[in-house]
C-alpha cells in the first residue's frame, strides 16, 4: 500500500522544499493543473498550504501560477475557435531572452535567428520590460512563420530564459492577435538565447527562412 507524502503540517515536506527540489521540471509545466497535481500530491491542499505553494513557485521557480491560471481562463472563455484551428495548424518553438540592451530569440534546435539591440529613443526601463519585449518580438515572429505556412493559426511553444514579473495574460494577447495560441515555459539554465543574449553579433530575422520554425501540423484525431 501507498503511503502518503508527509503533509506541509507534518514539518517533513514543505511547499518551499518541493519547488526549490522540483524546480527544473516545473519550469516546464504550462498547464494549471500540472502545479495542481504536484500540490495534491504533497497534501498542499488547504488554503494556507497552497498559498505557499504558489508563493513558492514565483519566489523560488519564477513560475507564474496566477498568470498562468488567468491565461488559461481568456483561452476557454474567449478564443475557443482560435484554439480549435490552432490544433490543425502547425506548431512553432521558440527561446527568448534579454539584457538591457539586446533581445535574442532562437528556434528550437538553438540557433538564433533574431538578434538586436533597443532602440536608443525607447530604451527599456527594467529586466521585466526587456524580458516581456523579447517575448513579444518571438510571438511576432511566430505570426510571420504561421502567414508565411498559410495557416489560419497556429501554436507556439515559448520558452523564456525570465517569466517573473512578466504579465502572461498580456503575452497572450498579443499571441492572439498573431492567430497565436500560446504556451510558455520558463528555463533560466539550459536557454540558448540566454546563452547568446551577450554575443555581439547582430542577426536579421530577415535572412530567416520562416518555413524551418514549423513543425508538422498535428495530426488530425
Amino acid at each position: 500500500m501507498k503511503t502518503r507524502p508527509p503533509s506541509v503540517t507534518g514539518g517533513q515536506i514543505t511547499p518551499e522544499i518541493v519547488v526549490r527540489v522540483r524546480a527544473a521540471s516545473l519550469r516546464k509545466f504550462t498547464r494549471k493543473r500540472q502545479f495542481d497535481q504536484v500540490a495534491v500530491q504533497h497534501g498542499f491542499t488547504d488554503s494556507c498550504s497552497f498559498e505557499r505553494f504558489v508563493t513558492a513557485l514565483l519566489d523560488v521557480a519564477g513560475v507564474d501560477y496566477e498568470g498562468l491560471r488567468q491565461v488559461e481562463a481568456a483561452r476557454r472563455t474567449v478564443h475557443r475557435r482560435l484554439v480549435a484551428m490552432a490544433r490543425r495548424g502547425p506548431r512553432l518553438m521558440l527561446w527568448s531572452a534579454a539584457t538591457m540592451d539586446a533581445f535574442i530569440v532562437c528556434r528550437a534546435d538553438g540557433r538564433v535567428i533574431w538578434h538586436d539591440h533597443f532602440p536608443p529613443d525607447c530604451p527599456v526601463a527594467s529586466g521585466i520590460a526587456a524580458a516581456e519585449t523579447s517575448a513579444r518580438q518571438a510571438i511576432w515572429l511566430a505570426g510571420q512563420a504561421r502567414v508565411h505556412w498559410g495557416a489560419e493559426a497556429a501554436t507556439l511553444h515559448l520558452i523564456l530564459a525570465r517569466s517573473r514579473g512578466v504579465e502572461l495574460i498580456k503575452l497572450h494577447h498579443a499571441a492572439v492577435t498573431a492567430a497565436l495560441v500560446l504556451d510558455v515555459v520558463t528555463d533560466p539554465v539550459h536557454n540558448p538565447a540566454a546563452e547568446q543574449c551577450t554575443h555581439p553579433t547582430v542577426v536579421d530575422w530577415h535572412r530567416t527562412d520562416l518555413g524551418a520554425l514549423i513543425h508538422s501540423p498535428r495530426e488530425s484525431a
